[in-house]
């Protein structure tokens, strides 16, 4: 596991603060639920999150709704509509654009997905019906926003 820095996790707070509040959010490949729980702690009314190691999905059980499996098929078990879906996928895994492009019909109309990965992997313009709408990098890492 690779946690979020906290360089990352700052600038995502800062550009989300508008998104959080009120917000139905996914938090998938959680980890710590630190991405979820900052969602929270930034007004967002639910988070559910999906983990596949069952120590770290027990901690969450606090925060909000907790699936435990492997992603993308840990997917079935969400119950959406989610507002802002938060993935956090292992760096260079193929789960990561996989996930990524079955994500839209969770999302509501004008939804977002955000997405930390290497900056090296493969993430296109498109996935799945999800188009890009900007990309940021922060030393070896990035954040990749879609929208339905």
């Amino acid at each position: 596991m690779r946690p979020t820095t906290g360089k990352v996790r700052e600038a995502l707070r800062s550009i989300l603060q508008g998104v959080y509040p009120g917000a139905v959010v996914a938090d998938l490949f959680a980890g710590t639920g630190a991405l979820g729980a900052d969602a929270l702690a930034g007004g967002a009314a639910r988070v559910d999150f999906v983990e596949a190691d069952r120590s770290h999905a027990v901690k969450l059980r606090p925060l909000g709704r907790v699936a435990t499996g492997r992603l993308p098929q840990a997917l079935a078990v969400l119950e959406g509509p989610y507002d802002l879906i938060l993935a956090d996928p292992p760096y260079g895994s193929p789960d990561g654009p996989a996930t990524v492009a079955l994500l839209g019909p969770l999302l509501q109309n004008g939804g977002l997905v955000v997405v930390e990965h290497h900056h090296k992997d493969a993430y296109p313009e498109e996935l799945g019906g999800l188009r890009l709408e900007r990309r940021r990098r922060y030393g070896e890492t990035a954040l990749s926003f879609y929208r339905t």
